[in-house]
């Protein structure tokens, strides 16, 4: 296959163009730290990493084999600006966040945008970890290459090709050290099966991967006021009444994976079609309760029942219980074709989800019980589709363009059913539903530059073109007066332009600005809730960010260092007012000006041989500057975010015999609302200072046999993220590959 003069395409940028990331410090070896590695995320074609935008980390499969890793989000948690929110045990809403922004990282899988329109990422807990080989993360606005969501930064999960006959086999143990404080059971396996024929042009890849558990509990059972006829129970530091645990989160994971490229003289057709999934049930809560007689019990007359009331079941009935399973299906099919100084691509791809959860419809235990009762549902089916076409054209040796143009076709349905026994996916009559549709056409041009062997540029503009339609309402919500479900059109240009210099091998300066957007999302206009009162909010704008960084980068054989300063102003942010009551609802409104702005810095050294220290730390002061609708807010940090982070590790390694790493983490405390309410610690729903140190060892034989044992949160630290961590437990592991 001809080679395009900036290098290859690679499936990796299915969607908007190769992007291309600055390498992490750490993720080299130890005697050579390299800058030019060539990345695929973070502008539009496959470029050396000292001319790519911004921030940029990569980390290769030898670092991921070093360290400990639970799920793919493990894979960039430890990379300075990265902030996974509510990272407890198994959670399935997964979200990460880069400086700081909601809803403001673009997640993808072999270039594949994973978010929808709902803006969630459930996916991340199925992607079978042994499938990726190679995540890259570009920090800052990226809206002028991929649109919506792409404020705070792109993630790219890259998952392996073959180019030789390989078989692998994984199979993991792990358990909790003390009863009822970690995941009990824990048991992966993972398969992969691929070649590479005539004369490596064709790559077949199959792969599949499972998860089990029997889970820990990391949510409390809950309820309002205090019982006078059970003991044993006790009111927490945010006034709720702590009845017990409401069970272990039993879980299953699944994902299979089928990928074939071709490479040609002139052509090259790549294509993936994945099946991914989890389900998740609770069992076997504690209760702290106990009757007259010392007995335990699961029930009592709590709060305003107290005195001659309804028997209220704590267990069960507070929307964090349930069960549920979310199955992803995604195809992707690319063709591109190459010329002597240039290529064109075409790319198609669709995200799907299928989906459902089922839970008590109250807390009444004359009504429900562990066994049944009257519940609803909340079944969410989404698809995303994108056409994308790309032109890349080089000029002469210094300068070449890129155009392109995709089209995406958006669909979100939310179905809150009621049924008459909430063990069962049985349902009752008509729903409470919700959703909508979205065409957006964009267009966007993306010049590359080299001024000199020093200097480089990049100039980029994208313009999208919004329109929703099919919008709907059903149930008691749409009886509302008011409420415009019109289709409406919105026009977002978002513009970025950089300079990187290269005075030196070893040092780079960087600087770039740019403007980034976010779409809000279905469920924030159409929020349906039972037991809380929301009103709808159609007409809500998209959150609009100015963001600009600058920075320097040094690579000697001695240390590797960068360090970033960013600020990025939001306009429009989408801002929850109300406290959930019938009289003061909550309700979406872009009511706030915010500006979120800090300091990143990370560092390798080299010891000796393999060994290599890193470290990193993120400042980010995420204040809110401007907000009518609740100025109590005004100066006050963004909630769920931590203002400081720090990484740290020793990792030691080669591809044969032994390796390892020694990390710890740490997050400051975070407050749990927009106001900053004092943080109750140690308490369900609030956000603790977070310190984790893991453990690993393992040994890879001649034979291609490789042995590996963990131990995680080695020190035992149970602080909340939200839910409660696990805590210390360990994990073993066997691998065999040829």
């Amino acid at each position: 296959m001809k080679k395009h003069i900036k290098g290859s395409f690679t499936l990796s940028m299915l969607i908007t163009g190769v992007v291309s990331f600055v390498g992490s410090a750490y993720a080299n070896e130890a005697k050579t730290v390299k800058l030019d590695d060539i990345v695929s995320t973070g502008s539009l074609l496959a470029t050396p990493i000292s001319k790519v935008p911004g921030n940029v980390s990569i980390v290769t499969a030898q670092e991921m084999k070093k360290t400990d890793n639970q799920k793919v989000a493990d894979y960039v948690r430890r990379l300075e600006g990265v902030h996974v929110n509510n990272d407890a045990g198994f959670n399935p809403r997964p979200s990460i966040r880069i400086r700081g922004i909601n809803y403001g990282t673009l997640i993808m899988l072999d270039g594949v945008i994973l978010s929808d329109l709902e803006g969630e990422n459930r996916i991340l807990n199925q992607i079978s970890l042994y499938d990726v080989e190679r995540v890259e993360v570009a920090r800052g606005a990226f809206s002028s290459l991929y649109g919506t969501s792409a404020i705070g930064g792109v993630i790219n999960f890259i998952t392996s090709m073959p180019d030789k006959l390989t078989t692998q086999v994984i199979v993991g143990y792990g358990n909790e050290f003390k009863d009822r404080s970690a995941d009990l059971n824990l048991m992966r396996a993972y398969f992969e099966l691929g070649n590479a024929f005539f004369d490596k042009r064709l790559k077949v890849k199959i792969s599949g991967g499972l998860t089990t558990t029997e889970g820990y509990p990391s949510v409390p059972a809950f309820t309002t006021g205090t019982p006078n006829e059970v003991h044993g129970y006790f009111v927490d530091k945010s006034g709720q009444t702590i009845a017990g645990d409401a069970g272990r989160r039993e879980y299953r994971t699944f994902d299979v994976r089928v990928k074939a490229n071709y490479d040609s003289d002139n052509y090259s057709i790549k294509s993936m079609f994945s099946i991914s999934s989890h389900d998740y049930t609770f069992v076997d809560p504690l209760t702290f309760l106990r009757d007259s007689s010392g007995l335990p019990v699961f029930t009592g007359k709590f709060g305003p029942q107290t005195n001659g009331g309804t028997t209220i079941n704590p267990f069960i009935g507070t929307g964090y219980e349930g069960h549920g399973r979310y199955t992803h299906y995604i195809a992707s099919l690319s063709y591109t074709y190459f010329w002597d100084n240039a290529s064109l691509k075409v790319a198609l791809s669709s995200v799907n989800l299928d989906s459902y959860w089922l839970d008590p419809a109250t807390q009444d235990a004359t009504k429900v019980s562990f066994g049944g009762g009257p519940g609803y549902s909340q079944d969410i089916y989404t698809s995303s589709n994108y056409l994308d076409i790309l032109y890349d054209y080089k000029i002469n040796d210094a300068h070449s363009i890129t155009v392109a143009l995709q089209g995406r076709y958006l669909n979100y349905d939310q179905l809150n059913f009621t049924a008459s026994n909430w063990k069962v996916r049985k349902y009752n009559g008509n729903p409470q539903a919700y959703g909508g549709m979205a065409l957006v056409g964009s267009a966007y041009v993306d010049w590359n530059a080299s001024w000199s062997d020093t200097l480089s540029s990049t100039l980029g503009f994208r313009y999208d073109y919004w329109q929703d339609f099919a919008n709907y309402l059903k149930g008691p919500i749409a009886g509302k007066t008011n409420i415009d479900l019109s289709p409406k059109a919105t026009n977002i240009p978002s513009p970025k332009a950089s300079i990187n210099y290269k005075p030196f091998d070893f040092l780079s300066f960087k600087a770039a600005l740019g403007l980034g957007y976010r779409m809000p999302t279905i469920r924030e206009k159409y929020r349906i809730s039972f037991g809380q009162f929301w009103n709808v909010n159609p007409n809500l704008k998209p959150e609009v960010g100015v963001s600009g960084e600058i920075g320097a980068e040094l690579n000697t054989q001695y240390i590797a260092f960068k360090a970033y300063y960013y600020q990025t102003e939001l306009t429009n942010m989408i801002y929850r007012q109300g406290n959930g009551k019938e009289a003061t609802p909550y309700e979406q409104k872009n009511a706030g000006y915010g500006r979120i702005n800090g300091v990143e810095l990370a560092t390798t050294v080299p010891i000796y041989d393999s060994l290599s220290f890193y470290a990193n730390y993120t400042l980010t002061l995420a204040r809110i500057i401007s907000n009518p609708a609740n100025p109590k807010t005004i100066g006050k940090q963004l909630p769920s975010t931590p203002e400081h982070m720090a990484n740290f590790g020793l990792t030691y390694g080669k591809a044969k015999g032994a390796y390892g790493s020694i990390e710890g983490s740490y997050a400051s405390a975070a407050y749990a609302d927009a106001i900053n309410s004092p943080i109750n610690f140690g308490t369900f729903g609030q956000y603790d200072p977070q310190f984790r140190l893991n453990l690993k060892l393992g040994y890879v034989f001649k034979s291609g046999i490789d042995i590996s044992g963990s131990i995680l949160n080695a020190t035992n630290n149970r602080y909340y993220d939200y839910y409660q961590v696990a805590g210390i437990s360990y994990y073993l592991q066997a691998r065999y590959k040829i």
